[in-house]
């Protein structure tokens, strides 16, 4: 029989044993100012296809609204934070399938972005192949290194590259930047989470007549755009205001 200590004291949760051990979790983030975000149901359907990826159990709609409700309902502030977390539960043997499922919610203060958005370059690649990549895994631990290396240097955020020199998109963001008429980001084939912000940024844009362009791109291309912007349900559209010129060298 398993036994667990920590700290030198018997560890009896063992609802938290797998995401603890292995990352075993998906989760979505976004602003909750006074009431639901419009497109929340993007969320539950994108939280539970990685859910069935990673074969973690369902989590029905309407809990998956009631625990975010009763989570937002217990602090007066109003405009916020909230991170949903569908953890794993389950046997400590790695290849087998959890059992069973627990939703956490992180609420906190919603805070805008105070600093320049301003981008280097990533030192640590992803694979296109990853399959990872096509969901929001708690394994988080690469855009961690992302998100550390970028501020040691000075710079709010790190474009992340593929195996073959392709842009994807930062360690939270997904990226776009217009020349003319034409946005352009890069595909979903390179290696990118699909982002909720992103698939209606790419509808409004051919709504207000922009010529869409999903494709593999280079650092290069970045160059002489007119915008370059970062985009996330957290904090919408960021403009980029300087991307590190070591980058174009």
């Amino acid at each position: 029989m398993e036994k667990f200590f920590l700290n030198g004291q018997h560890f009896n949760d063992l609802s938290l044993l797998r995401p603890l051990m292995y990352g075993e979790g998906v989760f979505e983030t976004f602003r909750y100012n006074q009431k639901l975000p419009k497109y929340i149901d993007y969320h539950y359907e994108r939280l539970i296809k990685g859910a069935s990826f990673l074969k973690i159990p369902h989590i029905t709609k309407e809990d998956y609204i009631y625990y975010i409700n009763q989570a937002v309902n217990s602090v007066e502030e109003k405009d916020l934070y909230v991170k949903t977390i569908l953890l794993s539960e389950g046997n400590s043997y790695y290849p087998l399938q959890p059992y069973k499922s627990n939703l956490l919610v992180v609420v906190k203060p919603y805070q805008t972005i105070n600093s320049p958005i301003t981008l280097t370059v990533s030192p640590y690649r992803v694979h296109s192949k990853d399959p990872l990549l096509k969901i929001k895994s708690t394994n988080y631990l690469r855009n961690i290194l992302v998100k550390r290396y970028a501020q040691e240097k000075g710079f709010f955020d790190a474009i992340i590259l593929n195996e073959d020199d392709c842009i994807t998109e930062t360690s939270s963001a997904n990226i776009f930047w217009i020349k003319g008429r034409y946005l352009y980001t890069p595909s979903l084939d390179c290696g990118v989470l699909e982002g909720i912000s992103r698939r209606k940024i790419l509808e409004e844009a051919k709504n207000q007549g922009f010529i869409v362009v999903e494709g593999m791109f280079n650092l290069k291309d970045l160059k002489d755009a007119n915008i370059i912007f970062l985009s996330n349900a957290l904090h919408g559209i960021m403009k980029v205001e300087n991307i590190d010129p070591e980058v174009f060298k």
